[in-house]
């Protein structure tokens, strides 16, 4: 019963059988103790607490945790950042900057959430238009977005940047 190994006909173990249900599935953590060099590839949810150098790729949501330190290049579906971040981030869906973090460098996606008392230093380039209704924050609330006033750079004909207000 307890201690002894089950064995087949063959006097091997048989086979644990792994099961997941979905992309979102897997779930990989990196707790604050962590220190990572390289290229990290996560699938499903993922949450990183540690320090992380080199390059992620997340298929999935990816929350950077508040005492985290990144110095990476960042690709994923959706990032949720609410530690240090210095490099580039692409996120595909969207990218939320908590009021305890801090961006540096350059960050592309088709929505983009800064919360205030967040720092982010760099630039951000909108990939894709998305539709203002289909736009939540984190926490389920739905986002407004404002049209910018014409400032005297902005030229005839010129569609006024957005803005978005939680």
């Amino acid at each position: 019963m307890f201690g002894k190994s089950q064995q087949n006909q063959n006097g091997q173990r048989p086979q644990k059988k792994i099961v997941t249900t979905g992309r979102d599935a897997a779930v990989t953590i990196l707790t604050s103790g962590c220190h990572f060099s390289g290229k990290l590839y996560c699938r499903g949810s993922s949450r990183i607490g540690g320090k992380i150098e080199g390059q992620i790729i997340s298929e999935g949501i990816l929350i950077i945790e508040e005492g985290a330190t990144i110095l990476a290049e960042v690709k994923a579906d959706e990032v949720i950042i609410q530690g240090k971040v210095n490099g580039r981030l692409e996120a595909k869906i969207r990218a939320e900057l908590y009021p305890q973090s801090r961006f540096d460098g350059d960050i592309v996606t088709p929505v983009l959430v800064v919360n205030e008392g967040a720092q982010f230093n760099g630039r951000s380039i909108m990939s894709q238009a998305t539709s203002p209704s289909a736009q939540q924050t984190s926490d389920g609330r739905k986002a407004r977005v404002l049209p910018m006033a014409a400032g005297p750079s902005v030229g005839e004909g010129s569609a006024a940047p957005e803005i978005k207000v939680n």
